[in-house]
């Protein structure tokens, strides 16, 4: 596929990126509702699919299906989003399930980056991210 095809699909998914952040408080539902939309134009295919693999299997479906990690980045920060929406409506057994993601995505694509040589800023704000949701989940 030509890069201009991934950059406007990362771009798209940077615009969803900001309305689901401004929905998040205000209007929770619709904010899972784009999350759950932008599962479906990506090699997920579905949300609830995504939902159902363990982080191994996860790992199988990234390689095999070549998602690039830009785009893992990005449902990484929409996860994060969710994370924080269902955090504040109490389902704190979702919120382990993506926090257990989440971990494995910063990490997988962590090492992703450093074989591409690339420098991201966004790691370290991540895992300070991760530790501070895996403490507000402790304390409920």
């Amino acid at each position: 596929m030509p890069k201009d095809y991934f950059l406007e699909m990362i771009e798209e998914l940077g615009r969803v990126l900001r309305a689901v952040i401004s929905a998040k408080r205000s209007e929770p539902a619709r904010a899972l509702q784009e999350i759950n939309t932008v599962f479906t134009a990506t090699k997920f295919s579905t949300k609830d699919f995504f939902d159902s693999l363990s982080t191994a299997e996860l790992e199988a479906f990234i390689k095999e299906q070549d998602v690039h990690y830009s785009t893992l980045d990005v449902l990484t920060d929409l996860l994060f989003e969710e994370a924080d929406i269902r955090l504040n409506m109490g389902d704190y057994v979702t919120v382990e399930a993506l926090l257990n993601k989440i971990a494995f995505l910063i990490t997988y694509i962590s090492n992703k980056e450093s074989e591409a040589k690339v420098l991201s800023l966004k790691r370290g704000p991540q895992k300070e991210r991760l530790n501070f949701l895996l403490t507000s989940l402790h304390k409920s």
